[in-house]
This record gives structure tokens, sequence and C-alpha cells, in this order.
């Protein structure tokens, strides 16, 4: 089965509840269709090379999936219709450029996961330290003040750049 790539811009004044049900929307075109959604990406909010319809930015999305010819036709046609897109581009990708484009999407789905457990660790982590801060009485700056103390004796002090840069040129004088 072909792979095909789907672009497309929304305005951003619309709302994020807009938003999703357009994309939400577009994507379920390709899945009763019968075609298999690889990557649904929300790239963001981007300025645009030039203004459409008096926008100056929108918001991105790119479908990434494998489907039969007709699916891209039949989304083409819907997203024209759409007065929530503003444009858009299909194209089908070669084969081994899809295979690319594929591990790449899975790569980047692991990459967020990674990064969103790292964000829930470092919050869960911050909770964990005001907690004990509000439970031994200390004010915020004082649990933070603490925590760096602690660190720098498990880790040892902290050389800045210059007095690396210092030690550097000391010893590189001895060894001359």
């Amino acid at each position: 089965m072909p792979t095909y790539e789907t672009l497309f811009i929304t305005p951003p004044n619309l709302t994020e509840d807009e938003e999703l049900a357009t994309v939400e929307t577009m994507a379920k075109i390709v899945t009763e269709g019968g075609g298999q959604m690889i990557a649904n990406d929300r790239m963001g909010r981007r300025r645009l090379a030039y203004q459409i319809r008096k926008f100056e930015d929108g918001v991105y999305t790119r479908f990434l999936y494998d489907s039969e010819a007709a699916i891209p036709t039949e989304l083409e046609r819907r997203i024209r219709l759409s007065d929530k897109v503003l444009r858009s581009l299909t194209v089908r990708l070669e084969e081994d450029w899809a295979e690319e484009a594929k591990q790449e999407a899975v790569r980047e789905a692991e990459r967020r996961a990674r990064a969103e457990e790292e964000r829930a660790a470092e919050a869960a982590a911050e909770a964990e330290r005001a907690e004990q801060a509000e439970q031994a009485g200390e004010t915020t700056d004082e649990a933070v003040e603490k925590a760096a103390v602690v660190a720098e004796q498990e880790t040892g002090p902290v050389v800045g750049a210059d007095e690396a840069a210092e030690e550097t040129t000391d010893t590189e004088r001895i060894g001359d």
C-alpha cells in the first residue's frame, strides 16, 4: 500500500476544541476509509511565508498514513470544503522515503514519550521537595537553597568557567 503525507494549516484563531475537532474529522477520513495512520503530528503554531486570508500565523498538522489512492483524494476534497483549513498539501512518498519517514515517526514518538516521562518525574520530585519543605516549616527559597547545598556536597563544588580557564592556563605554564 502506498504511503502518503498530508500537511494542512488551520487558522490560529480557532479554539483548542475546534482545532482538535477539525484534526479528528480529517483523521477519521483516513482510518474509516481503510487507511493506517502512522503519524498524526501537531507541529504547532508557526509564521506563514505570506498572508493567507489575512492570517500571518497558522497551526500546522501533519498526517503520515498508508492507504489506497481514493483516501487522499477524499481527504483533499473534504479539506477544500472546510472553512477551518487555510492550505493543504498531500504527497505520495516513494518507497525508500516512506520507510525512512515511518522510522522517524517511531523515533519521534519514543522521544516524546521519554520527554513526557522525564517531565512527570521532575514534577513529582518537585512536589515531594515542596511537601518536605512544608513539613519542615521552610519557605520554598530555603528548601531550594538547602537542596543546592546537598547537591554540592554529593557532587563536589561546581567549578565556574573562569576558574576552569585559569586552571588550564596554570597547567599549561607548568608543562612549558
